[in-house]
């Protein structure tokens, strides 16, 4: 497993030096779905190079970054999507994480083999409801038995990830219960509008937060997440977005995240000069609800508030089995 003892110390340089330590790289903004709630994606757009994607990760690896998430679009429509996380798993000696979030739609026996054989680390699917929505087709009936062969097939951790909103919640705790025989953690983030300001309130949604939590590495931040769900966008935190976390995307500009897209700066060309500048509170700080760049934010820029869930999170991460045992 990736978490060792050389990456939790690199983890802790992070702290207090000027590299980054996120990275979330699109390879295509294609995607064989249309969720509505979703403006990450151009149908038809073109698959980014696998060359060019190498050169990218060379980058963001000379800058410091020790984990990938790879996505779109939807990841999976690239045909070299297992040699990109090879790549990626190349460096560091491997004391790294390479994660795929993907909708599911396309595994098979073949790519999920491929991408464990290359070293992928995690896989986050996206299952919204137990069955198709106006909002989502990202159903438990449109994707279980691809669920089932991955729970046999993975050589990798999977969770499974919901986005929380009023069409889901109806079902949430039947969704949960029909999952429950899967040997996968599960999770929702919730549902953001444009530039990432939280887009569902109320005691209902409060509730299955109480019950079940965010998802793993984010519930530290519990507390302002209730907060927010109340209406209430008062308490402080700095966003460390543009400069511990980097959101690449398929144009190879570097934003601040997937909803902030006015700050771009060129990949190959950034600095540490521009990413010591990112180091700053942003206007879209108070209800934001994008739980990576959270989760990477109150991490290194509060890390004796989030010590205890960043020490559990690691441990957790190396002795978590992959999904096949």
């Amino acid at each position: 497993m990736a978490v060792d003892w050389r990456f939790v110390l690199t983890g802790a340089k992070r702290v207090i030096d000027s590299r980054p330590m996120y990275a979330q790289v699109a390879v295509t903004d294609d995607c064989n779905l249309a969720c509505a709630y979703c403006d990450e994606y151009a149908p038809g757009a073109p698959i980014v190079a696998l060359e060019t994607l190498k050169r990218r990760v060379d980058r963001l690896d000379e800058l410091g970054v020790q984990v990938y998430d790879f996505l779109g679009g939807e990841p999976l429509l690239h045909p070299d999507l297992a040699a990109l996380v090879r790549h990626a798993k190349s460096k560091r000696r491997g004391s790294n994480l390479a994660t795929v979030i993907t909708n599911g739609f396309l595994l098979t026996e073949d790519n999920v083999r491929a991408l464990g054989e290359a070293g992928l680390d995690f896989m986050q699917v996206s299952v919204d409801s137990l069955a198709p929505t106006p909002q989502s087709d990202k159903s438990l009936k449109s994707v279980l038995p691809r669920l089932r062969m991955l729970a046999q097939k993975a050589k990798f951790t999977v969770e499974v990830q919901t986005v929380l909103n009023e069409e889901t919640l109806r079902d949430y705790e039947a969704f949960r219960a029909a999952m429950a025989g899967l040997p996968f953690a599960f999770g929702f983030s919730v549902m953001h509008g444009k530039g990432g300001r939280i887009a569902i309130q109320g005691e209902k949604f409060l509730r299955v937060l109480e019950k079940y939590g965010v998802f793993e590495g984010v519930n530290f931040y519990g507390e302002h997440l209730k907060e927010m769900l109340r209406g209430d966008f008062s308490r402080p935190w700095k966003c460390l977005a543009g400069f511990k976390f980097l959101y690449v995307n398929a144009q190879g500009g570097v934003q601040w995240c997937a909803q902030q897209r006015g700050a771009v700066y060129p990949l190959e060309t950034m600095t540490f000069a521009q990413l010591r500048a990112n180091a700053v509170h942003k206007p879209c700080e108070a209800g934001c609800a994008l739980g990576c760049v959270r989760m990477v934010s109150h991490t290194l820029g509060e890390p004796l508030k989030s010590l205890g869930a960043s020490v559990a999170l690691a441990v957790g991460m190396s002795a978590r089995p992959p999904a096949a045992r």
